[in-house]
């Protein structure tokens, strides 16, 4: 079983995969809104995903945005096609973080999907 995280944007969309064990993410690929439908499933077959964590847009204060809503669209249409439990990330300072990293300038959605779904993969330690 493994985890897939998604970091949703209007033009690209960064995606991090677990490993076996949900202790480490590292960054998979990115698509665009596009092609997210037509890879996706074959993703989740490829690496027995069970479920997928999405970055969960807030501002600085922790407040819902517009941003916020497109993402929560986004989620219906994740579960009602692929199936699977969608749980919901804070994504803030994520893109910031990842821009920091190697490879960050060419990879910010992927990288910013990793820091993320790594964030919630700390956090759900003692529940797996």
């Amino acid at each position: 079983m493994k985890i897939l995280g998604i970091d949703y944007g209007e033009k690209r969309i960064g995606l991090a995969i677990s490993d076996e064990t949900l202790t480490l993410a590292r960054e998979l690929t990115t698509l665009s809104p596009k092609e997210i439908w037509e890879h996706l499933p074959l993703i989740i077959n490829e690496n027995d995903v069970r479920r997928i964590v999405l970055g969960w847009p807030l501002n600085m204060s922790g407040q819902e945005t517009k941003k916020t809503e497109e993402v929560a669209s986004f989620k219906l249409e994740l579960e009602k096609k692929t199936g699977l439990t969608v749980e919901i990330m804070d994504e803030r300072l994520s893109s910031q973080m990842a821009e920091g990293l190697p490879g960050g300038d060419h990879n910010t959605d992927s990288l910013a999907a990793q820091i993320f779904l790594q964030n919630y993969l700390n956090k759900q330690k003692n529940k797996f």
